[in-house]
């Protein structure tokens, strides 16, 4: 066996435990077999928070520096750091591997602060094209009724008088980029309170495909035990908050967690071999209880006063927890929870008239019905609509500024920067104003987020637009939109009545810059509207129904994978989606 060697890591940074009476740099000793790389070690620790990459060396975030001991950079870090950062001991931690003891500095930066939108628009809210409130939207008519006026808000209407005054249900949306919940009174149907933060479980990777890797590569417990201490802040908020309001923890109804398949597996700490590999099969999706005792199992019961409360108190204890059912292994519980919010689930509520509802982020996932039956499927996106990192800007921002680009010619519809901007890309202003425009929900278009001043000048500039986000964003908008088509085409080119675009980067959408790039058809033009977060309002929804009886849950599974009711689609198994992929891979209204 290798001898172990000693790493020291110094932290002098802000974020990161300083040691602040001191007033000097902290450091902790490690212990590391040296055929391990730093990055393994450091997470072990929780002294970074790891790469967006899955330890791939292309994010940069996991950047340390070796101020004694570095090893050889490889090629991948001679591409990543430049000549003077190399001789400073610049180094990728899950590509380093140190062999002699040494010594490290972090240089992870914060996390960028990114709006993580928990509000949902009831279908009677009138949005405008441009993505603003309060103005009338042409031809918005089919499947708004008068009940849905009041979705959230008079959810008690159909109770069956379990509810008392001042009962609540916990709803979570576990994404897998951020995870929201609330506190909501299950009365008035409003949140008494809101807890967010990005999903802990970034550290091994942005994506699904990482995070199944992780937990097949021996990450499974560490992944299960990251969400449930997330889960764990989120609860111990809601539980000061209820003190504050002088009610106790038997005011608590449920807790309902809506995700995708993934997320939702690696939470019940499910082994994930399936969903990797085809045919990627799910262990479970269908309508899932547990208690809060068995679900923070994984958690060290002498950890903090409030895990003691919850295994000392017998009503938290069996608190019951419930995940909402998904489609398939690509179509999760988050989906069927917007669904099910939006009244587009066939036999559970479903308003009538053909409607679309397209969910964009990481994943992006689409589902059309026309009342009777429906189709649903999923595409990778990528990064792309999430955006963030070194640009600092968010995908709207992405979109808006491209549909800025072909209207002003820096840009042709295939993609091509003129000069002088081919090589370095367009200066732009990062849209950090976006963050305050979200947490108060309004949202800006093409228009507002170029500076043209900015952008021939080069000066006051922070980040470009480079070809490589072009890129990126052509092909998940080619794959989004060769999806929108075949779903459409499928349920025999109907006339679609209603559009509704989920979650944060459907809510901050410009659409008439959407229509000018073709992530979206010119066909639905007057007919799209923004919902906001449905799988929060969802899991609110569905949680309650669950415990107040109202659903059976064998017939709320059997309508969701069955394939009867609601088919599930696999694009790559699709002979037109290459086809389609390739077309729309042009900038342009189609």
């Amino acid at each position: 066996m290798s001898e172990e060697i000693k790493i020291t890591v110094v932290i002098d940074d802000e974020i990161q435990n300083t040691d602040k009476e001191a007033k000097k740099p902290k450091r902790i000793l490690l212990t590391q077999d040296p055929f391990m790389t730093l990055l393994s070690v450091l997470q072990k620790n929780r002294l970074l928070v790891g790469s967006l990459c899955g330890g791939r060396g292309e994010c940069g975030r996991c950047a340390v520096q070796f101020l004694d001991g570095a090893p050889m950079p490889s090629a991948l870090e001679r591409k990543h750091f430049s000549p003077e950062e190399l001789r400073r001991g610049y180094r990728l931690a899950c590509i380093a591997r140190p062999r002699t003891d040494c010594v490290i500095r972090l240089l992870q930066n914060a996390e960028p602060k990114v709006p993580i939108l928990t509000k949902t628009i009831p279908l009677s809210e009138n949005i405008d094209l441009t993505g603003q409130e309060g103005k009338k939207t042409q031809n918005q008519t089919a499947g708004v009724t008068e009940s849905e006026r009041n979705l959230l808000r008079n959810a008690s209407a159909v109770s069956n008088n379990k509810t008392h005054v001042t009962d609540y249900m916990i709803a979570v949306d576990l994404g897998t980029t951020t995870i929201a919940m609330q506190l909501v009174s299950m009365v008035s149907g409003e949140a008494v309170d809101t807890y967010c933060e990005h999903n802990p479980q970034r550290s091994y990777g942005a994506d699904v495909l990482s995070r199944v890797q992780a937990s097949c590569a021996g990450h499974r417990e560490e992944l299960q035990r990251l969400v449930c201490e997330a889960l764990l802040r989120g609860l111990r908020r809601f539980l000061s908050c209820l003190a504050m309001r002088c009610e106790d923890v038997g005011t608590l109804r449920g807790i309902c967690i809506a995700g995708n398949t993934t997320m939702e597996h690696l939470l019940l700490g499910y082994d994930v071999q399936s969903l990797g590999r085809s045919p990627f099969t799910p262990v479970e999706i269908g309508v899932q209880e547990t208690t809060l005792a068995s679900l923070f199992a994984c958690l060290n019961q002498n950890a903090s006063e409030t895990e003691r409360q919850i295994w000392e108190d017998e009503v938290l204890r069996c608190l019951p927890v419930y995940l909402t059912p998904g489609i398939s292994a690509f179509v999760g519980g988050d989906v069927a929870a917007g669904l099910y919010a939006m009244r587009m689930l066939p036999g559970f509520g479903d308003t009538g008239g053909v409607r679309f509802l397209v969910d964009l982020g990481t994943n992006g996932e689409m589902a059309i019905t026309d009342g009777k039956h429906m189709l649903a499927t999923a595409t990778a996106a990528g990064p792309a609509f999430e955006g963030g990192g070194e640009n600092a800007l968010i995908g709207t921002d992405r979109v808006a500024l491209t549909a800025s680009f072909l209207k002003r010619g820096i840009l042709d519809e295939t993609g091509l920067l003129a000069e002088p901007y081919f090589s370095e890309g367009v200066p732009v202003e990062p849209i950090r104003s976006h963050i305050a425009a979200g947490a108060a929900g309004s949202r800006m278009t093409a228009g507002q987020v170029l500076s043209g001043a900015n952008m021939e000048s080069g000066q006051g500039t922070s980040c470009r637009m480079k070809k490589e986000d072009i890129r990126a964003l052509q092909m998940a908008k080619a794959a989004i939109r060769a999806g929108i088509e075949i779903l459409w085409q499928e349920m025999g080119r109907p006339r679609v009545d209603m559009v509704y675009l989920a979650g944060g980067f459907g809510y901050q959408l410009d659409v008439e810059a959407a229509f000018a790039i073709g992530l979206l058809p010119v066909r639905l033009r007057g007919r799209v509207q923004a919902v906001g977060n449905t799988s929060l309002a969802g899991a609110y929804l569905l949680g309650r129904a669950l415990w107040e009886g109202r659903i059976d849950r064998r017939a709320l599974t059997e309508t969701l994978s069955s394939g009867r009711m609601v088919e599930s689609i696999n694009l790559a198994k699709r002979k037109s989606f290459a086809a389609l992929y390739l077309q729309y891979m042009n900038l342009e209204e189609n």
